[in-house]
């Protein structure tokens, strides 16, 4: 041992500096870079440390998911195109899926030509316009037609949606645009419950229309939608707030359109709309209209609050026939501006 401990001391006492430094800073290369590749656990770590110093900035809820704007997708497999030009030549970028997959909202893309709901996307941009200090909040916002939009008017967007390749598809389109700064991405299920794992409908030809159902309970105690993006964990729309005063927002117009969830907005966020000046919501109603105690609730909710139903054109709905409103509706506040 001694002879062997001679032999390599003699050595290393023969190399060159340089050639010592170079040795030792290769070798120290070589452990970063395996732990880097090998040890999962320590990128476990990092990626979470990130995820709470976004977590920290906002001073949120643990409960509360957001979605790193900067990191890459594992899986960029899908096509993002360049939209149509709305109002005042207004673009931007939105990532699909195959047609076969979501044939309603990213079968109506077509590069330059046309988008999924483009009259009210359309709408939504001339009242902004119009209003230069309010901003959007979009519940359930898919691919992010309406979020994307917006951004390049160049407004702030708290965008919320519980499917997790949705939002893989959303942040590249932020990506490309560039427009980190005006979005906030939120990856979780708005219900009456915090902190809950509810499972997801699926739709193999509609991505837009899947769900959570109450009675959709996940059993399992850990995350893992992380693996699986069909079991969403729940949040409270208050919970959100903490990231609209941070961002110093006091007007908001709102779009809602969960999937028949809408009412879990409403009975969770009191406070955020107690604390908002929120002159206009688009909700969908098609699905909401089947729960009659769930529409009722809506109704007395917003009625409170000097909300009066609209359809498309600013005609006025009959409260007392809630049956025959349309499958998307305006919830307009008094003494507020007409939406087109």
């Amino acid at each position: 041992m001694t002879f062997v401990g001679t032999k390599t001391l003699i050595f290393v006492r023969s190399l060159d500096g340089k050639v010592l430094r170079k040795i030792i800073i290769f070798a120290l290369l070589a452990v970063c870079l395996y732990l880097f590749v090998f040890d999962t656990r320590g990128l476990k770590g990092f990626v979470l440390n990130c995820f709470h110093v976004e977590q920290n900035r906002y001073n949120v809820s643990p409960n509360v998911y957001l979605v790193d704007l900067y990191a890459t997708s594992k899986t960029t497999t899908f096509r993002c195109i360049k939209t149509k030009p709305l109002v005042r030549n207004i673009s931007t970028t939105i990532c699909l899926y195959n047609s076969k997959r979501d044939r309603y909202v990213s079968g109506a893309f077509s590069e330059l030509t046309s988008i999924w709901e483009e009259k009210q996307v359309t709408r939504t941009l001339q009242y902004l316009i119009r209003h230069p200090t309010i901003h959007f909040i979009d519940i359930g916002a898919n691919i992010g037609t309406y979020t994307m939009y917006v951004a390049a008017l160049g407004r702030f967007v708290l965008a919320i949606d519980c499917f997790a390749p949705n939002l893989v598809r959303l942040r590249r389109a932020v990506q490309l645009m560039n427009v980190h700064k005006q979005v906030v991405l939120v990856q979780n299920a708005i219900y009456s419950r915090s902190g809950e794992y509810l499972r997801l409908s699926l739709d193999t030809t509609n991505v837009g229309g899947q769900g959570i159902r109450p009675s959709h309970k996940y059993r399992g105690t850990t995350n893992t939608s992380i693996v699986n993006p069909y079991i969403v964990k729940t949040i409270t729309f208050d919970e959100l707030l903490p990231i609209i005063e941070a961002r110093s927002i006091r007007s908001v117009v709102m779009k809602i359109d969960i999937e028949g969830s809408e009412g879990f907005v409403l009975e969770t966020g009191s406070r955020i709309f107690d604390s908002l000046h929120i002159p206009l919501i688009q909700m969908e109603w098609k699905i909401v209209q089947e729960n009659t105690n769930q529409t009722k609730r809506i109704i007395e909710f917003l009625k409170q609050r000097q909300y009066d139903p609209m359809e498309s054109e600013c005609k006025m709905l009959d409260s007392e026939d809630v049956r025959s409103w349309p499958d998307e509706i305006y919830w307009l506040k008094r003494n507020t501006s007409r939406f087109y």
